[in-house]
């Protein structure tokens, strides 16, 4: 007998007794596709929410008593299991604030099968107008497909503004903000008298006895001091002084034109990429040179980041933050202090190397300087903080910074000095004047391999003996075929 007779025989009763199955589409034996990877990510970013609460005075020139403004605004999203597959959103900027609003009403918006890619400019000078300074930049927004891109941007969108200030304001408007502030700092600073070269003021007062002390541990002292300690005098003389010219500046800006805020570099960037099998979405947000009340609080730079990536496999998923720790310039730039959760912090050890009782003066004139500024200033902040969340197996990952908000609500507007009530209220109990919050970031992304699973049609055991069969189809009906051709063939071949 022929092997292909052998063959014929072995095919038709495997088919009889059922023990021959069809997998899929493909060849018996043959290994299952690996499978389909399943993607989702987002980003979302906020640089600026901003709400300003006005007095009377200064709300009749700017038209509004309330100011609400969000600033640069980035949004992103890709999918390969649902819609949308990928589309990114770039804003310029939105709320209700007359004219401003208006402007910043500008947006990009990318979606796959639609407009891949969009963009928008702005002229340099946007807007240049008592109450309002704006100068804007670019928006941005592109995507590809995630399904076929396996190396490169997926959703990418930027929104920023060069420079915005709102105030401006005529000086007569302006005082109703600014004077009980300069009462304040008048106060601290004080005046001198005759020719006793004796300030009256809380903050001079205390740098005077810090720098008497200062001067009695070099001039005084029976033997010289050490290069050490005579380098930490000089730094602890240069911080006070700098403390009462920082403030005396401050003072006589406040009583010119200024700005009630104004904002450099406003940015949010959002982009979610893709590398082989892992996917990572960023989102970063920046402000640099914040300006409250023309200096009275300065900010250089203030930026959070989240970055979420998941690679779909055991130890790929990674998260990171970099949430907001901040330095600001207090009194014009004369001072370097510490914005946390206290508010403005210049406080500390100045020169370790000094002799306690000196560090003790001249910490109680720095302690007496941020109270001031406190004080007049009216400042909390609640820090923003990042937390990141990651699957052991690479499946997914999160990465979130929550805003900064930082309110500036100068106690003198309420009518409230050294905690002595003045009767002399410009705002409501419980209305705060500035509110910012500062750059918000959230990452997120999915990733999953799900396997192919191989379509399997069994045949039955055994046939009715009646001779009755079974619908058959597909591979299985091809397979009987072929098995009939085989047997008919041998038939032929023996006779």
């Amino acid at each position: 007998m022929s092997v292909q007779g052998r063959v014929g025989r072995l095919t038709a009763l495997a088919i009889a007794t059922g023990t021959l199955v069809a997998a899929g589409s493909g060849v018996a034996g043959a290994s299952a596709p690996a499978g389909t990877r399943q993607l989702t990510a987002s980003g979302t970013g906020a640089a600026l929410h901003l709400t300003i609460n006005l007095p009377a005075a200064a709300a009749q020139v700017l038209g509004t008593s309330t100011i609400e403004q969000w600033i640069s605004l980035t949004d992103g999203k890709v999918s390969t299991i649902g819609l949308p597959s990928a589309q990114t959103t770039a804003v310029l900027g939105k709320g209700t604030t007359p004219v401003l609003s208006d402007l910043l009403n500008k947006s990009t918006h990318a979606a796959l099968g639609g407009q891949n890619e969009d963009t928008s400019s702005s002229p340099a000078d946007a807007l240049n107008q008592p109450g309002f300074t704006v100068q804007l930049l670019p928006l941005s927004s592109k995507v590809a497909n995630p399904a076929t891109t396996v190396k490169g941007s997926l959703a990418k969108s930027s929104s920023a503004i060069a420079h915005i200030a709102i105030g401006g304001l005529p000086l007569a408007s302006l005082n109703a903000v600014t004077a009980p502030v300069q009462a304040v700092l008048g106060t601290a600073l004080g005046t001198v008298h005759g020719t006793t070269d004796q300030a009256t003021g809380s903050v001079t007062n205390a740098v005077d006895s810090a720098l008497n002390a200062l001067n009695g541990v070099t001039h005084d002292s029976s033997a010289p001091v050490s290069s050490a300690v005579q380098s930490q005098v000089n730094n602890a003389v240069s911080t006070l002084n700098g403390a009462v010219s920082g403030l005396s500046s401050t003072l006589t800006n406040l009583k010119a034109d200024a700005n009630l805020v104004s904002l450099d570099a406003v940015t949010s960037d959002s982009n979610i990429v893709r590398n082989g099998d892992a996917v990572t979405s960023t989102v970063g947000n920046t402000i640099k040179n914040l300006s409250v009340l023309n200096g009275l609080v300065k900010v250089s730079a203030i930026t959070s980041e989240a970055s979420a990536t998941a690679g779909g496999k055991p130890g790929s998923a990674v998260a990171s933050t970099n949430a907001p720790v901040f330095k600001v310039d207090v009194a014009n730039g004369a001072l370097t202090a510490l914005l946390d959760q206290n508010g403005l912090n210049v406080g500390g050890t100045v020169g370790n190397q000094l002799p306690p009782a000196v560090q003790g003066a001249v910490n109680t004139a720095l302690n007496t300087v941020n109270s001031t500024l406190n004080s007049a200033a009216g400042i909390n902040v609640e820090m923003g903080k990042g937390a990141t969340q990651t699957a052991p197996d690479g499946s997914s990952a999160v990465a979130k910074v929550a805003a900064t908000r930082i309110t500036i609500d100068p106690p003198a507007l309420h009518g409230m000095v050294a905690g002595v009530a003045t009767g002399a209220a410009l705002l409501p109990a419980g209305t705060k004047f500035l509110t910012l919050e500062l750059v918000s970031s959230e990452a997120v992304v999915a990733n999953q391999l799900v396997p192919a699973t191989p379509l399997q049609v069994a045949m039955p055991k055994s046939l009715p003996r009646t001779g009755g069969n079974l619908p058959l189809t597909g591979a299985v009906a091809s397979l009987l075929v072929g098995a009939a051709m085989v047997v008919r063939r041998r038939r032929t071949t023996e006779q």
